[in-house]
Formats: C-alpha cells, sequence, structure tokens
C-alpha cells in the first residue's frame, strides 16, 4: 500500500500559541481510522498531543497522480488548519471523502469534536498575494498539454508561469484508460512485430485521417512529431512497450498503440514524468489560478495581439499575468451544462465523467479574441456516469455491462433493453437520468468498492430500494414485479434482453447519467498550434494545444489519439512559441 507521512510538530507549536479559534482539546496518543476509497480502504494513523493534531500517516491504494495527490494535499492542509478539509480535491471526490471520513473518525476516537473542528477548518479571507506576473510564455491549463509545452518552451530559454484553476495538476490525463498512438519511436522500431508490419508515419496518417474532417496539416503534424514526444518522455524515464491492437472503433489496424503503466496506466505513468519535470525546473505554477480574460492590445503596428491574462486566485484577488505569448491548455468543456447544449442539444441533460473542472474557458477566453471553433457538436459520451463517482467502467456493472440489471427512468419504469451501449436512450428520458437495480449475487469486488464508499442505495425490497433512490415505492416495486413475471420463462417479452434474470433477494440501485467523455471540438489551430481567427489567420500571440482545440480529430477520436494529441501538440507548442520568440 502507498504510504505517506506528514509531519510539521515545530510548527503545529508556534501555531497553537497564535490560534485564536477555540482550542481544541484530546487524549494524546495514536489512533488508526478507516473510510473506503476509490480503489478500496483508506487507513489513516493520526497523531494528537492534548491540543493539536501532530501528525498523519496514510495507507490507501488510491490512483497516483489523482487521489494519491488529493490525500497529500490534505494531510498538508489538516496539519497547517488544524481542522478537517471542508471541499474536496479536485477530481478526486471520493478519496477526499475517505480522508475526511477518517479524520472525523480520529478525532472522535481522540475526544475531539469533528464537527467544531470542520467549521474551524474554513480559511480566512487572505491577504492579496504577491505573485510573479511576468514571464515570456504564459500557459493557462496544467494537464497534459500545458505541462508539456511548459517544460519545452522553459528547455528552450524561455520564463514560464503556468496557471492551473484546480488545486492538482494532470487534468484529465490520469483518466485516460488505454495507451497513446505514436509512430516510429525508440521502442517501436526495435519491436519486430512493429517493423514486420512496415508500420510507418504514413500509415498513423492513415490512421488518423479516416476521418474526413480530420484536417489533414493537424494529423501530419501529429504524427511526424509524436515518436519525438515519445522518445522525450523515454528519456525521462518512461518505459514503453508496443501494444499493436485492434479496436473495432478503428477502421483499420492500429499498430502505434504504446503503453506505460508503471504508475498503474499510460495516462498517470506520462503525466507523471512531465509533473516531476515541471518541478524539477522549477518553473513557476500557480494553481487555485482561474483564468477568465485574455488581455489584447488593439494599439500600435500589431493590432490584437494577446499580451496576457486576468485570472483570479483562490481568495478571489483578481491577478494580471504579462506575457509575449500565450497557450490555452484548459481541456473540453464538461463541467459547462450551458455550453455543452449550446454545442450539441442532445446532450443537455448529459453530466460529465471529466476528472478535472473543465468549464471551456480558453474557449470562451479564444472565441472573445475572435478565434475560429470548429466541430464543436462532436462529443464522446460514456454512457455510466455516477454523480460524485465519476466513470463507472464496465468491470464494475452487474453482468459486465449492466445487462444482468434492470434500468429504469425517474417514473421507476424501463424505457430499453439493459446493456451499456444505450446513451442515447438515457439521454431521452426525464433529466436523462436512469436508475440501474441489480441483485446481491451480481456484485463485483470493483462495485463492491463503489458500495462501501457509499455511492449505491440497498433494500430489502424494491419499494424501499426506491425511497432511498428518490423514486416513488409502488412505481418502482410493480416495475420489478412486472419484470419477474415477464421473465420467469426465461425471455423478456417486453424489450428483449438476452438471458434475463429475476430481481431476488436483497436489492441495490444507484443514479446515473450519460457523460460527456471527450470533446473532439474546439479552438482552430494550424500544424504551429498558432489560433486562428475566422479567415484562418493567426492571431498574434495566442496558441493552444490539446482537447481545448479542434480540427485535428474531426467527428471521432481513434483510441489512443487522445492523450497522444496533448502531449504532441503540447510539444509542437512549447518549440514554436520558444521559435517565434527568439526573433
Amino acid at each position: 500500500m502507498k504510504h505517506f507521512k506528514f509531519s510539521l510538530f515545530a510548527l503545529l507549536l508556534a501555531m497553537a500559541l497564535l490560534m485564536s479559534a477555540s482550542a481544541a482539546s484530546f487524549t494524546a496518543g495514536s489512533y488508526d481510522a478507516t473510510a473506503a476509497g476509490r480503489n478500496g480502504d483508506v487507513t489513516l494513523h493520526v497523531t494528537f498531543s492534548e491540543d493539536a493534531i501532530t501528525e498523519i500517516t496514510a495507507d490507501h491504494e488510491e490512483t497516483p497522480g489523482v487521489g494519491l495527490e488529493a490525500i497529500e494535499a490534505l494531510i498538508q492542509q489538516t496539519i497547517e488548519t488544524q481542522g478537517v478539509p471542508a471541499d474536496a480535491v479536485t477530481g478526486a471526490t471520493v478519496s477526499s471523502t475517505a480522508f475526511q471520513a477518517a479524520l472525523s473518525d480520529a478525532i472522535a476516537q481522540a475526544g475531539g469534536d469533528p464537527a467544531a473542528m470542520a467549521a474551524e477548518a474554513a480559511p480566512a479571507p487572505a491577504e492579496p498575494v504577491e505573485y510573479d506576473t511576468e514571464a515570456d510564455l504564459i500557459v493557462v491549463g496544467g494537464g497534459a498539454a500545458g505541462m508539456t509545452a511548459a517544460v519545452t518552451a522553459h528547455d528552450a530559454g524561455l520564463k514560464v508561469i503556468l496557471l492551473e484553476k484546480s488545486n492538482i495538476l494532470g487534468g484529465n490525463t490520469p483518466a485516460a484508460a488505454n495507451g497513446v498512438n505514436a509512430a516510429n519511436t525508440r521502442a517501436q522500431l526495435a519491436d519486430p512485430d512493429y517493423i514486420a508490419a512496415e508500420a510507418s508515419v504514413a500509415g498513423l496518417v492513415n490512421l488518423q485521417s479516416q476521418n474526413e474532417l480530420a484536417r489533414a496539416n493537424l494529423v501530419k503534424a501529429f504524427a511526424e512529431n509524436s515518436g519525438e514526444v515519445i522518445d522525450w518522455l523515454a528519456d525521462m524515464g518512461v518505459q514503453f512497450t508496443v501494444d499493436i491492437q485492434k479496436d473495432d472503433r478503428n477502421p483499420v489496424q492500429n499498430y502505434y498503440m504504446l503503453k506505460a503503466e508503471a504508475d498503474g496506466s499510460t495516462g498517470i505513468t506520462m503525466t507523471n514524468a512531465v509533473k516531476a519535470a515541471l518541478t524539477e525546473r522549477g518553473i513557476t505554477v500557480y494553481t487555485g489560478m482561474d483564468a477568465t480574460d485574455l488581455v489584447v492590445v488593439n494599439e500600435g503596428v500589431v493590432t490584437g495581439h494577446v499580451t496576457g491574462v486576468v485570472a483570479t486566485d483562490v481568495s478571489g484577488n483578481p491577478v494580471t499575468f504579462t506575457g509575449r505569448a500565450v497557450l490555452l491548455a484548459t481541456g473540453g468543456f464538461g463541467h459547462n451544462p450551458e455550453l455543452l447544449a449550446e454545442a450539441n442539444p442532445k446532450l443537455a441533460n448529459a453530466t460529465t465523467d471529466e476528472i478535472a473542472p473543465t468549464s471551456g474557458e480558453g474557449l470562451i477566453m479564444a472565441r472573445k479574441a475572435g478565434a475560429k471553433a470548429v466541430d464543436l457538436e462532436y462529443i464522446q459520451t460514456f454512457p455510466v456516469v455516477m454523480e460524485g463517482y465519476g466513470m463507472v467502467t464496465p468491470n464494475k456493472l452487474p453482468g459486465g455491462f449492466g445487462v444482468n440489471a434492470v434500468i429504469v427512468n425517474s417514473d421507476a419504469r424501463r424505457f430499453t433493453a439493459e446493456g451499456f451501449e444505450i446513451g442515447d436512450a438515457i439521454l431521452a428520458q426525464p433529466e436523462g437520468a436512469a436508475y440501474m437495480i441489480f441483485r446481491e449475487d451480481q456484485i463485483s469486488e470493483p462495485m463492491q468498492n463503489i458500495i462501501n464508499a457509499g455511492y449505491v442505495a440497498s433494500a430489502d425490497t424494491a419499494k424501499e430500494l426506491a425511497e432511498a433512490l428518490g423514486l416513488d415505492g409502488d412505481a418502482l416495486q410493480a416495475t420489478v414485479d412486472a419484470y419477474n413475471a415477464d421473465v420467469a420463462d426465461g425471455t423478456d417479452d417486453a424489450f428483449g434482453k438476452k438471458d434475463p434474470l429475476p430481481l431476488e433477494g436483497k436489492l441495490y440501485g444507484f443514479k446515473y447519467g450519460v457523460g460527456a467523455h471527450y470533446f473532439m471540438g474546439g479552438i482552430l489551430i494550424d500544424e504551429f498550434t498558432h489560433v486562428l481567427d475566422n479567415e484562418e489567420n493567426p492571431i498574434p500571440g495566442l496558441y493552444a494545444a490539446g482537447e481545448c482545440t479542434g480540427g485535428f480529430h474531426g467527428s471521432q477520436r481513434i483510441d489512443g489519439s487522445g492523450i497522444g494529441d496533448s502531449f504532441t501538440f503540447g510539444r509542437i507548442a512549447g518549440r514554436s512559441i520558444a521559435e517565434a520568440l527568439g526573433d
């Protein structure tokens, strides 16, 4: 299990003398407490003096790059504030909730009052902070594209400031479940299967060009630069292996997938490497910094020149950052329901599984500056997203894909044959809501973790379960009774589900919806990552990379090219900006 420690005993002694809040009182000693996290139990070992929390260590298996960092941050926050953190770390709600629950338990064991300490944990409004606000390049967004561009530009001699609105770096990249596409990396050129397949840069162009909306210049730039960025990461210590695969969603064979799973997944491993490089180089990073506006100069020889960014810090103070160029790398807009509905009205009832707080700031700011946006309506969805928890993958669903469950709408009625790919049917229901009802013997180990974390209701009858889910009890009981009677002969006459199972014994259920998963469209860029205006001319000083951009994927993302897009075009952006500013 991962084990972390944060001790500031000497600092706490000084803080205890200065705290104006009511002093806490504990029975000195060490106490253990456990709560269910995303990947299993989170156990805290908390040490108390008579009036302070002096040390916290944690044992857990939470995801590196997300939950792991969240727990480290919460430990530090607890030591510094001497209270139970009131807010979850962005993108790590389940891990944060587990930490808060375990900490509260430990405080209670020590004779303290968790509720009172939670109230005291809310920080007082901070005084304005003095920030370093001038650099050659201001990067907005701390995901794969933004971090890669920042490191690349720094290594080329530029001063870089990176702004991230959440309190951890990585964006959505740690959530990527598969590998990354690239061509002619050192790992591939040393692999006999890759060589035997006669794979090449041209082959990756062909794979990526199956969508007619994908712009040829961007596809070519990606294919030609993808190998270099993978080798760059390999030089940082990332170990890639070739994973040639046939994805049924791709019309041609994919010979270009690579994986690097030392830290749990390829996305996490690659993100951790760039994050470490960012830290090693001492690049200025401000988290909790929400960019709201671009600074555009309309005077002098070059009009419409972007020279900076206006942001709001964690205390609500406005801060203006000035640079010679600005890179937007803010991801998609899954957490902006209005923009989601505007881009694709069919998704007006959708939720999102994006772990980063993506709300389209980069797209909005760029459009205000005259940027062209393309393909915004093309949004890849995921059919099972649980509010607060996020994506529920097939191995966590009853029967593998939810087919052995019963799915009802907010009226407690079935509306389709149960399965995984029923997103459109769910979106057509009132408020886009669905409820999955299943039996105890259908619980997998991953689903048990979700149940333990408190995201699933259970009851002995359908009527009681409905009450726990906020549904009409009589209506759900009638639906379950009718379903059981229908499938008693082994057939589902109502909707034709194959091999239906009756709902018997203790029942479980959860509410979910369809999630906006990946955004193919966005700000139009050229092959050098210049942001283009409505006439497709570059806007001076403005660049963009990653999921906030459009034109590369067209209407459908090729599996493996999502994180490939972010790292590759982030690398291109860093080089292009350094070359432009080096004149």
